[in-house]
């Protein structure tokens, strides 16, 4: 009887033992990785961070701050983000699954579903038939950012999309189709509109239907009122002169294929384990296309070392899968490591996240627990104009006060051409600034009312700042040479 109680309480021990899940991340790596969400927080001034991990099949999930500073709501693995360039992925995928349904060819010129799109190059008429929908799909069509960005309308009405892709007609691109590849947002809201008219549905309603329902994305939107009707959209935010502050940006409901679906760390990680094939229980179609989603544009050269394919940046191998996005009030990183089985997605509602925070917490991962925040080129350039802006205003009203001193001292000295000479030169500077303050933006590809969206308000004022600047130092040294004649 011994023997046999004995045996059962062994096997009982044999079988709780294989029944207690072995977790990928130690309890020490699970602090190392709470510690530096909240410490980028902190540091950042992002109100909210959430990300998703999956470590040899286990998913994990960690979240710091707040999804709406002002309601004190905390970011979860629920909370709802802009998933910025991200969204490309999801775009991606539903043009290849009409192809795979045999409903289009990707090597179809575009003009064959929207016959009215034109392009030029170098003011001469482009051959409409030699660009093909995967110039599109791989930034090869000669839209970019630079030079595209800002012809995307504002709004947010049903016929935004082909509003965005009609104000592309004669759009002069920056280089002959399929010659090099120059990541251009513009050329998947040309895609998103294809899917439409191929469709006969729009391009929310194809998504949400075709895609993102049969893959088990329950909580991935396009239409923003759905998302905030579910209570977890998070709030954006954006920084200036050392501010956080809530930011709603600008409708540009026809750049939808391209930056603005939502979704949750949650479904972001079922996304990720459908692009490693961890995911059976979806249409077969749908495994085909994902793997072809992965195939990268090498006819073109890489971009250290990485191709463009659809939504995604791989290298030749296809052991790195990512992108990264950002909106102006949101920002977001997924990185896929098929070979380790190791994914990680970052979402925030923030612009000043630096995302090299994947790499930081994928360094944990691998055993490195001592790990630092380091703050993002965009927050470090917000630093930078800001202090300018503050010092340059400083000395602008100095000199602005020294020169009524001496103004004030010296009212009727007669002027000299030694005056009039060196305060024309100043007059030149300062008319020459002012000139730059208004073209500053087109030599980015912007105008201002696109930049100031996009970036930080400090550009604007380290410029007027230093115009102000120079125009003081022009009547301080115009009131400076009055003073010397006096003597």
């Amino acid at each position: 009887m011994k023997k046999i109680i004995v045996t059962m309480i062994v096997l009982l021990m044999l079988f709780t033992g294989l029944a207690t899940p072995v977790y990928a991340i130690s309890d020490a790596q699970s602090a190392a990785i709470q510690a530096l969400l909240d410490d980028a927080c902190r540091i950042s001034g992002v109100p909210g961070m959430s990300i998703s991990i999956i470590a040899r099949d286990e998913m994990f999930y960690f979240s710091s701050g707040y999804a709406d500073r002002d309601k004190r709501l905390p970011a979860s693995e629920n909370t709802l983000y802009e998933l910025a360039s991200v969204s490309k992925a999801f775009t991606g995928v539903g043009i290849l699954l009409l192809e795979e349904q045999g409903l289009l060819s990707m090597i179809d010129p575009v003009q064959k579903y929207l016959p009215w799109l034109t392009m030029e190059y170098k003011g001469m008429p482009v051959d409409m038939q030699s660009l093909t929908l995967n110039h599109f799909l791989h930034h090869t069509s000669g839209l970019t950012n630079r030079k595209h960005i800002q012809s995307i309308p504002q709004g947010n009405t049903p016929d935004m999309l082909r509003k965005t892709v009609e104000a592309l007609v004669d759009a002069e691109l920056a280089f002959p189709p399929g010659k090099q590849y120059e990541y251009g947002t513009v050329n998947y809201d040309v895609l998103g509109l294809v899917i439409e008219v191929v469709s006969g549905q729009s391009y929310e309603s194809f998504m949400t239907e075709q895609v993102f329902r049969p893959l088990g994305l329950y909580h991935t939107y396009v239409y923003k009122e759905e998302a905030q009707a579910t209570g977890q959209l998070a709030q954006g935010y954006r920084s200036s002169f050392f501010i956080t502050s809530s930011y709603d940006a600008p409708d540009y409901a026809g750049n939808k294929p391209a930056g603005y679906i939502m979704s949750c760390t949650k479904d972001m990680a079922h996304w990720m384990n459908i692009q490693m094939g961890g995911v059976q229980d979806i249409p077969e179609v749908f495994k085909g296309v994902i793997m072809k989603s992965h195939h990268g544009d090498v006819s073109v050269p890489d971009v250290n070392g990485m191709y463009y394919a659809a939504g995604w940046m791989v290298n030749a191998d296809k052991t790195i899968i990512e992108h990264s996005g950002g909106n102006p009030n949101f920002s977001t990183e997924v990185v896929i490591l098929p070979n380790e089985r190791t994914a990680f997605c970052l979402l925030t509602n923030g612009a000043n996240t630096n995302i090299g925070l994947v790499k930081s917490i994928k360094d944990i991962l691998d055993g490195n627990l001592t790990q630092s925040y380091k703050i993002s080129g965009i927050q470090l350039l917000d630093i930078i104009l800001s202090f300018t802006t503050i010092i340059v205003c400083l000395l602008a009203i100095i000199f602005f006060i020294l020169g009524l001193r001496r103004k004030k001292m010296n009212e009727r000295q007669s002027i000299t051409k030694k005056r009039i000479l060196i305060t024309f030169v100043w007059l030149m500077v300062t008319f020459a600034m002012c000139i730059m303050c208004w073209v500053f933006p087109m030599l980015f590809g912007y105008d201002w009312s696109t930049l100031l969206v996009w970036q930080t308000y400090s550009i604007f004022t380290v410029l007027i700042s230093l115009a102000l600047l120079t125009a003081s130092i022009t009547f301080f040294v115009y009131t400076r040479q009055h003073n010397a004649v006096s003597r």
